[in-house]
Order: structure tokens, then sequence, then C-alpha cells
């Protein structure tokens, strides 16, 4: 097959929707299939991989660049011959979506909490052309199949847009296994020795973390682009508000950290936390880390999560997020009813670290092999299984 890729951007040093789409190329590519992704951007060093096709996109505001790039991107998949147009960013003219970024449908319902917040957003010209976009895809008309990644998602699409069950697919993300492994917990000791030489340097080192980088020092793991959206200022809350007062945290990726570090500051956590920012090997910290939090508000299916179990680091999230379907609590991980929980957060904290250590190492055992059964290269195939379905579909029509 001839199968037309799109996603806005394509690329390895971003979120995980970006990285989604290089390794789905990467593994239709392995199957044998003709890729060709269109976009507005590409890193340069993929270029030599993969087909790219540019799409114009007016930078003027965020709505221009919505429009635009769903407008213009339709008329060259117009201008195309593709067998299969497979959208990872809502646009029309395709014959398949993954619901990779949040349906704004119900992002904007969840996010704006004051019901006269929620109503003046729906005159936000950003999100009015957002949500003509959802209309267009998931109308009987639009799309023949919706692939999503959680239960969750597929309950909302028929929630809010009456899409049948016979247009929706449900194919689980895949982790990369060759980069995230328990294997990297052999230089825990040593990334733990970097983290909390970090702790102790602090204007505000707590006594605790001067010196401490065993394993009798509990080490949470956060990581996001997006602190407020994933949830970091309940989990600040949480510690504030947890028993167990040697809990340390290590912030990852990019976001408001002098804000962030004021508010840690404010609620008595000075000296328990490290803001990291982005980092390229992120397994090593994964590894190094006791438990992974991401008491995320809502999204399809984050990423970091399965990449936190496969380096064997059980996860806490919200029953909110696509990811905690894979989580079975007390066995791999934890889930939350949602990110206002603070105090089951805190509470579920505690717990864990109240946990001995030979059922910790047995949670982390559980963590790889759920992990090692959702790999990038599965997810690759079963994409393809829903292309053949839909195409054998509109070869009959």
């Amino acid at each position: 097959m001839h199968i037309g890729l799109v996603r806005r951007q394509c690329s390895l040093k971003k979120a995980g929707a970006e990285r989604y789409c290089v390794n789905l190329f990467r593994g239709l590519q392995a199957l044998g299939h003709r890729v060709t992704v269109i976009g507005e951007s590409i890193d340069d060093e993929l270029r030599a991989e993969v087909e790219f096709l540019p799409v114009a996109v007016n930078k003027l505001t965020s709505w221009t660049k919505n429009r635009s790039f769903a407008e213009n991107c339709e008329k060259l998949i117009r201008s195309q011959s593709f067998d299969i147009v497979h959208g990872l960013s809502r646009v029309a003219g395709l014959d398949t979506y993954r619901l990779t970024d949040p349906m704004q449908t119900h992002w904007v319902k969840v996010w704006y909490r004051n019901p006269v917040s929620r109503w003046l957003q729906q005159l936000n010209p950003r999100h009015r052309a957002i949500f003509e976009l959802e209309r267009r895809l998931y109308r009987p008309t639009g799309v023949r199949r919706v692939i999503v990644q959680s239960k969750l998602d597929a309950r909302l699409l028929t929630e809010y847009f009456g899409v049948d069950e016979s247009r929706i697919r449900r194919i689980v993300n895949g982790v990369d296994t060759r980069t995230f492994h328990p294997g990297v917990r052999n230089d825990r000791a040593e990334v733990r020795a970097e983290i909390f030489r970090q702790l102790g340097s602090g204007t505000h080192a707590s006594s605790m973390a001067v010196g401490r980088a065993d394993d009798e020092t509990p080490l949470l793991i956060f990581a996001s682009m997006d602190f407020r959206r994933k949830g970091l200022d309940s989990l600040l809350l949480a510690m504030s508000r947890m028993k167990n007062r040697e809990v340390c945290l290590l912030v990852l990726g990019a976001g408001d950290i002098s804000g962030y570090q004021r508010r840690a500051n404010a609620v008595g956590l000075a000296g328990r936390i490290h803001f990291a920012g982005r980092q390229s090997a992120i397994q090593r910290y994964y590894g190094a880390g006791d438990l992974f939090v991401l008491p995320t508000i809502y999204e399809p299916f984050p990423n970091v999560n399965l990449e936190a179990m496969a380096c064997g680091t059980p996860v806490i999230t919200t029953a909110t997020a696509g990811g905690a379907d894979i989580i079975e609590s007390g066995c791999n991980g934890y889930v939350i009813p949602d990110a206002w929980a603070v105090d089951q957060l805190a509470d579920q904290i505690d717990r864990h670290f109240s946990l001995s250590r030979p059922d910790r190492q047995v949670m982390s055992d559980h963590c790889w092999q759920t992990a090692s059964k959702l790999r990038v290269e599965d997810n690759a195939r079963q994409v393809a299984e829903v292309f053949e379905e839909v195409l054998r579909e509109k070869n009959a029509a």
C-alpha cells in the first residue's frame, strides 16, 4: 500500500505524538509499505528515511495555524493518489484517523471547570475551528475508521459524536523495548547519585537529600512538556500532605520551572524537588525512580506511562487518562479517580513506600511483563491491518 501519513510535526525531538509518527512510519515501512509523511515539518535527519510532502501554514494566530493546516493539507491529499490516508492530526480527506491529541470537545469541558468560563471558551476562534474539524471527522460521512488507544476515548466518541462502534478500532500504544527496558536500571546508582547531588546543592537543600543517593530515599519521577495539564500542581499538593516526608521528586521536561519551584517552596517542599529540564536519554531517569507519577487531567494515552513501565517503574495515573487501561492497581501501578483527588494521590504514594523492597521488586517485574507485550512493531502491524480492512471496503465500493 501507498500510505499518506498526516502529522503536523514528525519528530523525535518533541512530545509523544510526534515521536509516534516516526515509530509508525518506520514500522509500516518495515512491513513493506510505501509511506509519505504529510505535514508542516520533519526532522532533517529523518528526510532520508521517508518521503515528505510539506504543507504551508499561516502562523499569524493559533486559529489560523489550525485552519490553514487543515485546509492546505486537504488540498494536497486530493492532488495525490494514496491507497490510504491516515491522520494523526485533525484534517479532512482522511480514510482513517487515530485519536492522538486530546478530544477538544471533551478537553474544554474538563479543563474549564467554571461553567461561565466554559461557555466563553465556546466562542474562542481556536476552539471553534477544532470543534468543526472534529465534527467533520466523526460524522457518518467522515473517516471510515477511528483508531483509539483506550476504552475511555471509545466511550467519549460515542457520547459526544454518536460514532458507531463498528467504526472504532482500539489499538493500545506501543513502546520501543530496545530503548526502554529494565536493563536501564543497571545505571540506577550512578543516575541517583547525580540527581541527589543536584538536590543537595540547592539553596533550600534538606539535610535528608544531602549525600543520599542510595535506594533508601524514595524518588518520584514526573515527566511532561505541559506541567499544568499533566497535574504537577496536584502532585506538589499531594507531597505536602503525605506522611512520608523523605520522598523526593525529579521533574523532567520543559515548563514554567521557576514558577513551579516557587509553588513547591510555598508548600514546604524546598530541597525535595529537582527540575532537570528536557532530557534526551529519559530512560535513565525512569530506571532511577521508584514510582512514576502522572496525575493528568485528560489525554488519550500518555506514552510516558508505558515507557516508565518498560523500565520497570510502577505508575500512578488518573482514570481520566487512556493509559489507565493497562494498569492493574497494586500489581504494576495505581489509578486515582482524577487529577483533583489529591488526598488519594498522597495516600497511594505513602502506601507504595510502605511496601517491602521485595514487594516493590515484584511490582517492577510486573511492569515489564505488561510493557513487553506492547511493542511499537505490534502497534504498526495492527494499524496496517485496519488499513487493509478499509482498503478492501473502498475497493468493494
